[in-house]
């Protein structure tokens, strides 16, 4: 492994259409208003910027490992809650080397400098993982026919 390296997907574009067959891929069942195209669109007119939206993409070398968003909605039945880490993603090759971790902190550390105070996700089945990082239980809640369990961080808390 070289060095893996952690920059806003903005700044590596050639990445944005395989990190959409990824989301595409994993999501499709529980997103289904979205297509590898649409966001295609949406990650490209994504900022290098520490901002909402953005993405972070994990690169070793020039392979793509893994991403993270930070997004104003990532539930349209739940607008009240904002902003969300949403499509935290690691290729299966890449998975259990604490590549996640980093990712979720690279968002965490983007939503401080935006002054934001609390983040939300929801997850179908890593409230575990997510949990041992610092995430609390906000409220289990029916998506797209999918039980799934929102959660929350708490960035104000945060050393």
């Amino acid at each position: 492994m070289q060095h893996i390296s952690f920059d806003f997907i903005g700044r590596s574009p050639q990445h944005i259409p395989t990190v959409a067959q990824w989301h595409q891929s994993e999501w499709q069942h529980i997103s289904p208003h979205l297509s590898t195209k649409l966001r295609i669109a949406t990650y490209s007119n994504y900022l290098s910027q520490p901002t909402i939206p953005c993405c972070i993409l994990a690169t070793d070398g020039n392979t793509p490992l893994g991403s993270v968003s930070l997004v104003q909605s990532d539930m349209e039945t739940r607008p009240e809650l904002s902003p969300w880490l949403a499509s935290l993603f690691v290729h299966p090759d890449w998975r259990q080397q604490g590549i996640a971790t980093q990712l979720i902190l690279h968002i965490q550390a983007i939503a401080k400098l935006c002054n934001i105070k609390r983040l939300y996700l929801f997850t179908p089945d890593q409230q575990e993982f997510y949990a041992r990082r610092g995430w609390h239980q906000f409220e289990h809640y029916l998506y797209h026919g999918e039980e799934v369990d929102i959660m929350y961080y708490d960035l104000s808390e945060a050393t």
